[in-house]
């Protein structure tokens, strides 16, 4: 018996309050009262064959507070005419708070709508479509607000999150509510204040103007006469991705691994230098226009993702010529074989035909499901053999 009842009449009052259509017509007084309800009655069988059922229905709707029935005489042929709930409505906004039980909810959010007016009337129409959003960051509405004010005083403010001194906010407040701080900056700032390139869930910062930790490019000096450094021919040196960008050493060998060991084991080269690469970190690399001079060799693991650190490596330098990412090393090292946890599936567009081979090899488990060679687990004789090779060509 699908029969509408009262629990299903507050859960179609519930999908309204969730869509935030009731809590919208409680800040503007749309006209959403009288709102229909939908009610599935008892049909011409149930009359006949449940009779009783039927009227315990009928009753039970009758006695909920707060709603209003119509009532249609229906005639059957058998039971004689019944007398049964036909339609049904809320009368008012008030009634709908009271079936849900959301009274003390709506006075906070007519709290939250008075501050938001009074603090940032910019932000009315905003709030008015978006209440719940703001209703379930009551605890901290006030702090939002007056880091949503300052923003807009401030656009593209330039500084660190840590420099941001207002009451009750410091840098852990900014971090824990982006998402909703990037909805409020979004309808307070002006366009030019806002770079739309930048994505809000891993790049805020970037996208409203402040400043972020400098990119890091850690590299080894292979050749002594290469150093910048008096009386350190093999110095170890961390720079920004701007003081990088600004050696400009033309012309040179340059190496990227992924492991530190092998990168602190790297030997020594003519003319060259290692970077340690540690993962898809290349944006490091994009400021530095005189690596497109370089002749540039990327090691990483044989396996997909080290396949797909190159791809995205060539996007930038697209010189970058792999090794000891073959098919050859891969096998000769089978006893060093182990698993990659999570292969990536899909397609690579900048790989060699022989580098498409292996990756290939590797997505449809030809040798062995979930295969991986890390790179560390390769001897160093490999490596100065493979430098060798690279030196005669």
């Amino acid at each position: 018996m699908n029969w509408t009842t009262p629990a299903d009449i507050r859960r179609q009052l519930e999908r309204l309050w969730n869509k935030g259509i009731l809590p919208e017509a409680l800040v503007t007084r749309a006209e959403v009262f009288p709102l229909p309800l939908s009610l599935r009655t008892p049909g011409s069988s149930d009359i006949v064959h449940h009779l009783s059922a039927v009227m315990t229905w009928a009753e039970t709707l009758k006695t909920m507070k707060h709603v209003k029935l119509t009532y249609q005489k229906i005639k059957n042929q058998v039971q004689g005419p019944q007398t049964l709930p036909q339609k049904a409505w809320i009368e008012t906004l008030d009634d709908a708070l009271t079936l849900l039980s959301k009274k003390e909810d709506a006075h906070q959010i007519m709290a939250l709508h008075a501050m938001t007016l009074e603090k940032a009337p910019f932000l009315q129409g905003w709030f008015s479509k978006n209440i719940l959003k703001c209703y379930h960051h009551a605890a901290v509405w006030e702090q939002l607000l007056t880091l949503t004010i300052w923003m807009k005083d401030n656009p593209a403010p330039y500084i660190y999150l840590r420099q941001v001194d207002l009451p009750g906010i410091h840098t852990k407040f900014i971090e824990r509510h982006k998402p909703i701080l990037s909805l409020l900056f979004q309808e307070a700032l002006p366009a030019h204040a806002i770079n739309p390139t930048c994505s809000v869930t891993d790049k805020f910062e970037q996208r409203y103007g402040f400043r972020t930790k400098p990119l890091r490019v850690r590299f080894r000096v292979l050749d002594a006469a290469l150093s910048p450094i008096p009386g350190n021919p093999d110095p170890d040196i961390t720079l920004d991705s701007t003081s990088f960008a600004a050696l400009e050493i033309i012309g040179i060998r340059i190496f990227i691994v992924e492991n530190e060991s092998s990168f602190l084991s790297f030997p020594k080269l003519s003319n060259a230098l290692v970077i340690f690469g540690a993962g898809y970190c290349w944006d490091s690399l994009k400021s530095a226009l005189w690596l497109q001079s370089c002749t540039i060799f990327y090691w990483g693991d044989i396996d997909t993702h080290g396949f797909r650190i190159l791809d995205y490596l060539r996007a930038i330098l697209p010189q970058t010529r792999s090794f000891l990412m073959d098919e050859p090393t891969l096998l000769a090292n089978r006893s060093f074989w182990g698993k990659e946890a999570s292969p990536v599936r899909h397609p690579l567009t900048r790989l060699t035909p022989s580098e498409q081979q292996v990756l290939t090899a590797l997505q449809t488990d030809l040798f062995e499901r979930n295969l991986r060679l890390e790179q560390e687990r390769i001897h160093l004789s490999d490596l100065h053999a493979a430098l060798d090779q690279l030196s005669r060509v």
